[in-house]
């Protein structure tokens, strides 16, 4: 094969997690081109990405003008396989739009028309890991994989010149335990409380520790200055890109976070991970790498949960971790 096309359109986690099924392609096909195709505030995590030789962006919506435009640059470019790596509504149109021999997604009750070959996108008796999950789709194209042979993330430093000018780096120099918190978590159903956020921050403070803030989206921006005004704490919520990001966790003693984005992004550090987990299970949704993790967890019955609504009201699974336990897992990463 000279080309091949990889589609995940989003979110930060998700994108992620191809990175192992990128590793595997790479390996067997070295002189194959691999494009990959993704939403614009996604973009810069694409072109980190190592394997990936050419990223498409392609807007949030798109209409019958953009979407022609799509199919002719594809079409353009004679591709010999796409892999849809998502098999969403708007993935599943993009795939089939390509004109592509060789369409390759999960079967779902739906979309099964976008696609030529097609792979089960999991077993309920017995879930797999999404890494694992999307790594089988690669089936179609001579890669054949267990559990047990994909390989976990490259290494990925991010350059002091990728961080702005205007980002004050030095205090991530200095000496002592650093931690990094993630206060946002995606929905209301992975959200662990601003109060625990608080609580746990002034725990760590009174043992010396530096406290950093981050998170992109209002809501996360409101929390940070917040805690901000209440702790002496370093607010990065709303001012870092994505390679900034990666940079500041990397350089923080450990991560602190629900299942969501950010944490997925430490994985591709060095970083310690504390990672509170509700109503997702970590055995298909949680960090791929083995060391330096520790995942906190209160099991239920109603796991996992369609996070649609709570039969609990309250969603106990996320409400009941305590700042203790999130603490004792934070204090054996101290240097």
């Amino acid at each position: 094969m000279e080309r091949v096309l990889f589609i995940r359109l989003r979110l930060l986690g998700d994108i992620v997690l191809t990175i192992p099924s990128i590793q595997i392609f790479k390996h067997r096909f070295p002189n194959t081109l691999l494009s990959y195709i993704v939403e614009e505030p996604y973009a810069e995590l694409a072109r980190l990405i190592p394997g990936i030789d050419q990223v498409i962006v392609v807007p949030r919506k798109m209409g019958i003008k953009e979407m022609w435009n799509f199919r002719k640059k594809i079409q353009s470019e004679t591709y010999d396989a796409v892999v849809d790596f998502h098999s969403g509504p708007r993935s599943a149109q993009l795939t089939w739009l390509s004109g592509i021999k060789c369409r390759i997604g999960y079967r779902t009750p739906n979309r099964n028309w976008a696609y030529t070959h097609f792979s089960p996108r999991n077993n309920p008796d017995s879930p797999n890991h999404s890494v694992y999950n999307q790594a089988r789709l690669l089936e179609h194209l001579g890669c054949f994989v267990t559990s047990d042979s994909i390989p976990p993330y490259p290494a990925l430093s991010i350059d002091h010149h990728l961080v702005s000018n205007k980002m004050d780096i030095s205090v991530l120099e200095t000496h002592g335990n650093k931690a990094v918190f993630h206060v946002g978590a995606g929905n209301n159903f992975r959200d662990w409380g601003l109060d625990n956020f608080e609580r746990l921050a002034a725990q760590l403070i009174s043992r010396n520790w530096n406290v950093f803030l981050v998170g992109n989206s209002t809501d996360e921006k409101m929390k940070g200055d917040y805690l901000c005004s209440r702790l002496p704490i370093h607010n990065l919520t709303g001012k870092l890109t994505i390679p900034e990001l990666i940079y500041v966790i990397s350089r923080c003693s450990v991560f602190v976070g629900a299942d969501s984005g950010p944490m997925h992004l430490a994985s591709l550090t060095p970083t310690p991970i504390v990672a509170l987990f509700g109503p997702n299970i970590p055995a298909i949704s949680g960090p791929w790498r083995e060391h330096d993790v520790s995942i906190i967890r209160h099991l239920m019955n109603c796991q996992p949960c369609t996070q649609r609504r709570c039969i609990y009201d309250i969603i106990p699974c996320m409400k009941n971790i305590t700042t203790d336990e999130v603490y004792e897992a934070i204090i054996q990463y101290s240097k």
